[in-house]
């Protein structure tokens, strides 16, 4: 029997603990930030700003470290759920708590420059959970029970029944045919990845052919109508395909946005550390 914990989705993993805890948090940072009576302006110099700044830094060391922690595999896919969760909304959090450790005093500088890290790490990890909530049911829909080494499999095998089915066509057909078979690609660049697609396909360019030239004369030839119909099933897979390596791209791309934030997030927190007790 399998565990229903393993299908439950992070965001709501274990009744919205994280959620709660994160709530909990932010809730008493308000309320503190609202009763705290500074002189002059709220800023993070005072016994609060320093608590919230101590908590925030604390927060943002255990949310790096996920990073590390989730290549454990041996930890299970609970437990990594589990701390997957944690991070999404520790995550959110910080932006309610670094905001409040500023005192609303920005400024340019390197305190600035690492509550501006904050935010903009924290929104591309947003868009990271967008991404998984979203782009894996459409895969998962795209592929219709096969996995894209299935579907490059039968893509070779259609080009094999073209090829058979080919050998009297004329020499025009007969070599677009072919470049078809030994030209036609999936990915590519980045960018050709993400645009799943492929304006230049010459698999397109054989089934566009074919179907121009017998539009008019017919097709008598059953072997024809047998090339056409292949070459319009290799396009469908092929675009099939090219959309499992888009979604693929797609679940990468936000990671090489979201990891240099993150370490750049790091080495301003820690100039903004320093600058603080040996500057300040």
């Amino acid at each position: 029997m399998s565990d229903p914990a393993v299908h439950e989705s992070f965001l709501v993993h274990r009744g919205l603990k994280y959620f709660k805890l994160a709530l909990l948090i932010v809730v008493a940072a308000v309320v503190a930030y609202i009763w705290h009576r500074p002189l002059g302006a709220p800023n993070g110099g005072t016994w609060l700003g320093y608590t919230l700044g101590g908590l925030s830094a604390a927060i943002v060391l255990w949310l790096t470290w996920f990073g590390v922690r989730k290549r454990q595999y041996a930890l299970g896919a609970t437990r990594l759920k589990a701390w997957l969760s944690a991070h999404v909304y520790l995550g959110m959090a910080l932006v309610v708590l670094t905001t409040l450790h500023t005192g609303f005093q920005v400024g340019w500088n390197i305190h600035t420059a690492a509550y501006a890290l904050v935010l903009l790490t924290v929104a591309s990890g947003i868009f990271g959970i967008y991404v998984y909530a979203r782009y894996p049911r459409l895969m998962t829909a795209n592929r219709a029970g096969l996995t894209l080494n299935g579907m490059m499999t039968q893509i070779a095998e259609l080009d094999q029944e073209i090829r058979e089915s080919s050998k009297h066509l004329p020499q025009e057909v007969s070599e677009a045919l072919l470049r078809a078979a030994q030209e036609t690609c999936i990915g590519g660049g980045i960018f050709r990845k993400l645009s799943g697609r492929d304006p230049a396909c010459p698999t397109g360019k054989a089934q566009r052919l074919m179907e121009t030239k017998y539009a008019e004369t017919g097709i008598d030839d059953p072997n024809i109508g047998k090339v056409i119909a292949l070459l319009v099933r290799k396009s469908n897979l092929l675009r099939r395909a090219r959309r499992d390596v888009q979604i693929q791209a797609i679940l990468r791309i936000w990671l090489f946005f979201h990891v240099p934030l993150a370490v750049g997030l790091l080495g301003t927190l820690c100039a903004h550390v320093l600058a603080v007790f040996f500057y300040w």
